[in-house]
């Protein structure tokens, strides 16, 4: 990792992100000047100032979540440690396609604070679990709220291919990550017939591929030879397996409170909307009937929908699908004339706020050489489990 280059992507993704933001704002304010001064006009500033507040839990949830399973690894695991990583993980999960950064820079954060490598791979998979769950869980609710007309929003029909789509991702992963519990070797066969079948399409592209000067490496780079993904997948299964026994014997009631603070993450992130139209002086009462429950309960349910079309949004910050989706979504609650102020407040509360407390600590990172570090030394690590050779004496079955 060359630390010159990681800073001028980190750069790059935030600038085109923040310049998308921007533009839909200034073509908003060139539409709307009016609304914008009208909807600012009634602010109720304390109600902003709560609506900070669940915004910031987001991280602190995310963080003890972190802190509660990384304990049964590593006691010696800071709370302070666990709430810096998750902030440094919100903000390069915001700035980057699909999240996929954000789990680089969380372990290179924990390795940081003192925690071996092998403990924060197993408290990862246990946190992804949580995860996995819970957008299960809301998917299935969603689902069904959708099928027996008890959830109805503009713009909700056309999602729901994506809860449909959701539902099977993250359901097969959650198979996936139980049976690296249950039956290790169900899930190695399913890698080794899956594996065959795939390499029948993917090694002729490959070397096709490699004929072209700019895919030259696709032939010579030994973690795309046949069969090498095929065995890291096989030990990748083996260190799942074991490092969930650790939990499965000493560590359930800490996955149990995981998953409780996995729900207070998101919904923290989801009331946010709510306080927002209280600070707006808006009523928290839709025009039309949206679900059943009291108005919060209906507020979190629309935000849990949005929330699925922003965590697979393909662009940096879900820039563009999260104003859309918002200004749909949201129309019960939120008349045309308060668009404009209702979406500034709430992109920069709910998505902006923890990712720019997670930059100053990146940032702080980079400017030490820390991040790029240890994020290279999480690297090696994770490469010298893939060939087999743990690079640390501990490992999770010894804490």
């Amino acid at each position: 990792m060359n630390r010159a280059a990681l800073i001028r992507g980190i750069q790059l993704i935030v600038a085109l992100t923040l310049a998308t933001f921007a533009y839909l704002l200034w073509r908003a304010v060139a539409v709307k000047r009016a609304d914008l001064a009208e909807g600012l006009s009634d602010l109720h500033p304390l109600w902003i100032l709560v609506a900070v507040g669940f915004a910031l839990q987001e991280g602190v949830c995310g963080g003890t979540r972190m802190y509660v399973l990384g304990r049964v690894l590593c006691p010696k695991l800071t709370w302070r440690t666990a709430v810096a990583s998750e902030f440094v993980l919100m903000f390069v999960a915001g700035v980057t396609p699909g999240q996929l950064g954000a789990p680089v820079a969380q372990v290179a954060t924990l390795v940081e604070g003192g925690m071996p490598f092998d403990a924060i791979a197993t408290a990862e998979l246990l946190t992804a679990f949580c995860t996995l769950l819970f957008f299960l869980l809301s998917a299935a609710v969603l689902l069904a709220l959708r099928t027996q007309g008890l959830l109805v929003v503009p713009g909700a029909a056309g999602l729901d291919w994506l809860m449909g789509l959701s539902t099977v991702v993250f359901g097969s992963a959650l198979l996936s990550l139980i049976l690296c519990v249950v039956h290790p070797p169900l899930l190695k066969w399913a890698f080794r017939v899956g594996g065959r079948a795939l390499a029948v399409l993917w090694h002729p592209l490959r070397l096709g591929l490699a004929r072209l000067p700019w895919f030259k490496g696709l032939r010579e780079s030994p973690s795309l030879q046949r069969g090498v993904v095929g065995e890291r997948l096989q030990r990748a299964v083996d260190r799942v397996h074991e490092g969930f026994m650790v939990y499965v014997r000493r560590g359930r009631w800490a996955v149990a409170q995981a998953f409780l603070l996995t729900v207070a993450f998101f919904w923290a992130r989801f009331s946010v909307a709510f306080f927002i139209l209280k600070g707006l002086g808006l009523s928290t009462t839709p025009r039309s009937f949206v679900a059943v429950g009291p108005d919060f309960a209906q507020v979190i349910t629309v935000q849990s929908l949005l929330n699925f079309a922003l965590y697979l949004s393909p662009t940096p910050g879900a820039s563009g699908i999260a104003e859309a989706g918002s200004n749909t979504l949201m129309s019960p609650w939120v008349p045309a004339a308060y668009e404009l102020p209702y979406l500034v407040l709430w992109r920069m509360l709910a998505l902006f706020l923890c990712m720019f407390v997670g930059g100053a600590y990146v940032f702080r990172y980079l400017g030490t050489d820390v991040l790029e570090r240890r994020a290279k030394e999480a690297e090696e690590a994770q490469h010298a489990l893939d060939a087999g050779c743990p690079s640390h004496p501990h490992t999770p079955t010894e804490s």
